[in-house]
């Protein structure tokens, strides 16, 4: 009798140790196909800006999940305005709403985005004005924009967009319209 209850003994110990094996919800399999693990904050710079208006704008994200993101965008211009792009500074916080994703980790492809921007600058108009004098403005604008973001394995970040927005009118030497956009090149970390 005593054979028989140690046999019932190990058996049951057995038993629980592959139930509590099988209850193990940890996977050794690693989930995030690209490695980038639970990276959610990316900083970006615009080439574009950098490359052609002497500016820099340096933008901030927090992906919030795989389908949503937000953040803000530092714009400063180190030129003159009379070479076309009249704002000196910018800061522009922006909310993106990601579609058309076809992998599993997220926060990256088509998005759209809506953004309002707080901006400063001159307007240089030689054309109409017959002072030849430059006005200084602040406004605040309120825009949508479309893009795509592409990142790799490693978490580096190429990114287009394109958008506009109209000001509010806070300023009257302000322009009428705003633009945000451009080419990008970042890390998500």
């Amino acid at each position: 009798m005593n054979y028989n209850f140690t046999t019932k003994l190990l058996t049951l110990f057995l038993f629980l140790g592959f139930a509590a094996h099988a209850q193990d919800t940890e996977s050794t399999m690693p989930t995030d196909r690209y490695g980038l693990g639970e990276r959610q904050h990316e900083i970006r710079l615009d080439v574009f800006d950098a490359a052609f208006f002497s500016a820099i704008d340096l933008s901030y994200e927090r992906v919030s999940d795989t389908d949503f993101g937000y953040g803000a965008s530092l714009f400063l211009n180190f030129r003159d305005s009379d070479d076309g792009y009249y704002e000196k500074f910018a800061f522009t916080p922006f909310f993106r709403f990601y579609f058309l994703n076809r992998e599993d980790y997220g926060a990256k492809g088509l998005f759209a985005e809506a953004f309002v921007k707080v901006a400063s600058g001159e307007d240089y108009d030689n054309i109409f004005d017959l002072d030849d004098e430059d006005r200084d403005y602040f406004d605040a604008a309120i825009g949508l924009s479309i893009g795509q973001k592409w990142v790799n394995r490693r978490g580096f970040i190429l990114e287009i967009s394109l958008g506009g927005g109209r000001n509010i009118g806070l300023d009257e030497d302000s322009p009428e319209f705003t633009f945000r956009g451009g080419i990008s090149l970042g890390y998500r970390f």
